[in-house]
Formats: structure tokens, C-alpha cells, sequence
């Protein structure tokens, strides 16, 4: 099911009154009739299923009612009295800022990937004129929601505001001190594939080398609660950054692939960050 993002609780009653723009996206777009079903996103990342059970197209309003334990869902089940969200590594993306249609692509990318929070970095090869245009209000709000009712991400992503590099690793230490620490650079001199930035290997294991461990009882490593990365502009990371980052506790990773876009690589490092965490 398709999941509706909704800024507001139902009430006591377990009814959720929708109109306005949602009333649209919900009649029109998702061509909902009375009886359908819709996944619906509450505040605090709680999932819950929610049945439609009145439209007035002429008031133009729409009434769901929240599914409890007497609830029967699509398949005929009982519905559950509420879902949170899978536990899994809270990924934190420090992203110097691009060109500004660049950073939405990157920010509708990372809500679609489930990344946790996105800080944008005004970093030394960010072009000016960046901040009129992601300042705009509501901008990044309308993109996270749309998103989110697009993936199903079950993940309330935040954007801060835009920031230097300094201040943007003061944030991090404030909010995410215990957190892995990495960042992307195209060179291959003083960088590290990805599994050892991740888990301090050298290289890459072989199976025969996993398949060895195990029959030691060696248990796995454990997945960090958070990983922060960074990702450089058009222009990359600076030297002077790069330093930065390093004194820091970041490590530098570098992906052996081809040269990829900032907005490409943004994506490509969560969902192999991602992977990498969940196996």
C-alpha cells in the first residue's frame, strides 16, 4: 500500500479529517474510494493501517478511520494496532551544497533511501546564489513528504539549515558523538575501500575468509546506531576540508567504480552504506 504522511494525530475517536491538497492527492492522485485501505504515517514514525470511510467531494473533505484490534486489513487479518519503524543504522548525510536543483534531487534521494538527516555543507567550491534558493520556505518540507508517500519511508527526515564545514561537525558532535564517521573522495591515495572504513578491515573478505571465522564462532560486527558520511560538490572536497574531516575522526572512503556526479554519488553511497550495515 501507498502511505499517506500526516502532520497531525487522529483524534480520541481514531478519526483523521483530511482536506485541502491532501483531499486532492488522496481523491485524485491516489483514486481513493470509500472502503480502500492506505498505509498512514503518524507523527513519531508509528505506521498504522487506516481505512476510508467517508468522502465528500463537494466539501471536498475526506474522513479515514484508524484500523484497531477488531480492524480487519485487506487480506482479511487483524489490523495492527500500530508499527514503528525497523530498527537500522540512523544514517546522517553531510552533503557541501551543489547547485541548488542538484540539492533537491539529493534530498528527495536521501528521504526515498531512509536517511535519517541531511545537513547542508557550504563548503569551498559550493557556487554562490545557494542560499536564495534553498531557503525558500516549505521548499524541503513539500519535498520530504512527497517523498516519503512515494518510498514508504517510515523515516521523518530533517534538513538543517545550511552551514560551514566547522559548525556543520559541531552539529554532528553534539547530536551524533558515537557515530561512524566517513567521507567520499574521488582520489584512491589515503583512502579506504568501503568495508574497511565501515569495519576496519584491510580489504574485503572472501567468503573463504567469512566461512573460516564462522567455523571459529567469531560473531559478527555489530551494526553502528548511526554513520554519518559527507559528499563532496561539483567541485569535490577541498584539501583543507579534507584535513578537516580526517582531524575529526571521519575516514576517507573511496569507491572503486566509475567517477560519478554529487548527485549520483550521494545516492550510490547510501544504498551501498546501507547494504553493507543490514548484511
Amino acid at each position: 500500500m501507498r502511505q499517506f504522511v500526516s502532520a497531525v494525530a487522529p483524534n480520541s475517536k481514531g478519526l483523521l479529517e483530511i482536506t485541502g491538497k491532501d483531499f486532492h492527492y488522496l481523491r485524485k492522485v491516489l483514486r481513493l474510494s470509500p472502503g480502500d485501505m492506505i498505509s498512514l504515517s503518524l507523527p513519531g514514525g508509528v505506521l498504522q493501517d487506516a481505512t476510508i470511510c467517508k468522502i465528500d467531494d463537494g466539501a471536498k473533505k475526506i474522513e479515514l478511520q484508524i484500523c484497531d484490534s477488531q480492524g480487519l486489513n485487506r487480506d482479511g487479518q487483524d489490523c495492527p494496532q500500530g508499527q514503528e519503524a525497523a530498527a537500522r543504522t540512523r544514517l546522517v548525510l553531510l552533503q557541501f551544497i551543489p547547485k541548488p536543483q542538484k540539492m533537491e534531487l539529493i534530498v528527495r534521494q536521501a528521504v526515498e533511501c531512509g536517511v535519517a538527516a541531511i545537513v547542508p555543507v557550504i563548503g569551498e567550491y559550493t557556487q554562490a546564489g545557494f542560499d536564495k534558493a534553498l531557503q525558500k520556505p516549505g521548499r524541503f518540507e513539500k519535498i520530504i513528504r512527497e517523498a516519503r508517500q512515494q518510498s514508504g519511508s517510515q523515516v521523518e527526515t530533517q534538513v538543517f539549515p545550511p552551514c560551514k564545514l566547522p559548525a556543520a561537525l559541531g552539529l554532528i558532535d553534539k547530536n551524533e558523538p558515537a557515530a561512524l564517521r566517513l567521507f567520499l573522495y574521488e582520489r584512491t591515495e589515503g583512502t579506504l575501500p568501503l568495508s574497511a572504513a565501515l569495519f576496519g578491515q584491510e580489504q574485503d573478505c572472501s567468503k573463504a575468509q567469512e566461512a573460516a571465522a564462522a567455523s571459529f564462532g567469531l560473531a559478527k560486527s555489530r551494526a553502528p546506531k548511526s554513520c554519518v558520511y559527507a559528499v563532496g560538490c561539483e567541485g569535490g572536497i577541498s584539501p583543507a576540508e579534507c584535513e578537516l574531516l580526517l582531524s575529526r575522526g571521519f575516514k576517507a572512503a573511496h569507491f572503486n567504480t566509475n567517477i560519478l556526479r554529487c548527485e549520483t554519488a550521494s545516492l550510490y553511497a547510501a544504498a551501498a552504506i546501507q547494504s553493507a550495515l543490514d548484511n
